[in-house]
């Protein structure tokens, strides 16, 4: 028998599935262009529309009604148009193209990674390098200047091991007129839009890329002649599980031997999945807690505050300063700003 409220449990039990076409779709308006074809106020018409991103119009009114039915678009005269809903998401679609552009495949695939022998989860780097760009510089970012201005260096090389699409790497570089930056990127993706970014900033002459990973880092890697900050920005989780602790030592310890003043910004997340109070509330249960899950599945290893402060002093390394984003975008303080060097006086071991 069919009980009376039927019908309303089951609109409650299939949100999820409404949120998981709704989430692709946001990603899919934006990573398309057709976002920034449809800011224009005065709209465009369906016709003009698919002409400009070489479309088929029948699909992409199909395609622009679901979205009016979600209170992403409007239409007036057969003239579409953002709506106010949609353009207060500009600042998060980073976000978007980080988790369903980057890891939608990944989310996907959680089954097959469980059974036995449990091979990893896919990604698309390409994506994932430029949503957590355009995510860090609401947190990381900001992070890595306070860090960077710390060591007192007006003109200084950072090198930034696994730069993604470069943009982070880039704004540093924009920002500070005396920093000279080398991104190392090993995803094909990734490095071709890291290039890009560089031709796109016409910084060229003060931001070169390189397609290598964290563990092709060597002394020449660095221009000679300037103060030296080694960057990771969310890398050294990756390298940890793809190739053990010890080549992430082996990093750490040879950049510092050849280059003994130089100082590390490293930016990680501490991992606390069981603390129920953090991961219910807030940003806690909206971000970290899909976060955890897509790193438990993928090649990346997160760990705590209290292991990577041990690594770091395994390594030879002193924390000068731990600090965390701006509580204003990230009040969890599970962001971890370290800046590093070597060890006064002593030796890494």
């Amino acid at each position: 028998m069919i009980e009376p409220d039927f019908e309303d449990r089951l609109v409650e039990a299939i949100q999820p599935i409404r949120q998981l076409a709704v989430a692709n779709a946001i990603h899919q308006l934006h990573d398309s262009g057709l976002y920034a074809s449809l800011a224009d106020p005065g709209g465009i018409p369906v016709d003009e529309l698919a002409t400009r991103h070489s479309m088929l119009a029948d699909r992409l009114s199909g395609f622009l009604r679901y979205l009016r039915n979600e209170g992403y678009v409007t239409v007036a005269a057969d003239r579409w148009t953002l709506s106010e809903k949609a353009r207060r998401l500009e600042p998060f679609l980073p976000w978007y193209t980080l988790l369903v552009g980057g890891y939608a495949s990944t989310f996907a695939q959680i089954q097959d990674t469980l059974r036995t022998p449990g091979g990893y989860a896919s990604r698309d780097g390409g994506k994932v390098g430029r949503g957590s760009c355009g995510i860090s510089m609401f947190d990381a970012l900001p992070l890595a200047r306070t860090l960077i201005d710390t060591t007192g260096a007006a003109d200084v090389t950072v090198v930034d091991v696994g730069c993604g699409d470069g943009s982070f790497l880039a704004e540093l570089c924009a920002s500070h007129p005396g920093v000279f930056g080398v991104g190392l990127e090993p995803d094909a993706g990734g490095f071709a839009l890291a290039e890009r970014t560089v031709a796109e900033r016409s910084l060229e002459g003060r931001m070169e890329v390189r397609h290598h990973g964290a563990t092709d880092l060597r002394p020449d890697t660095v221009p000679a002649g300037r103060p030296v900050v080694f960057m990771a920005a969310f890398v050294l989780q990756e390298v940890l599980e793809q190739a053990g602790e010890e080549a992430v030592l082996a990093i750490l310890r040879s950049s510092v031997e050849a280059h003994p003043d130089a100082h590390w910004v490293v930016i990680e997340v501490d991992h606390r999945p069981e603390d129920q109070e953090l991961m219910g509330n807030g940003l806690g249960l909206a971000y970290y807690n899909p976060y955890y899950l897509l790193h438990t599945v993928t090649e990346q290893r997160l760990e705590t505050r209290s292991y990577w402060e041990g690594l770091f002093a395994r390594a030879g390394l002193e924390v000068v300063r731990l600090a965390h984003p701006d509580p204003r975008v990230d009040s969890t303080s599970l962001e971890l700003g370290y800046l590093l060097r070597r060890c006064r006086g002593e030796t890494a071991r």
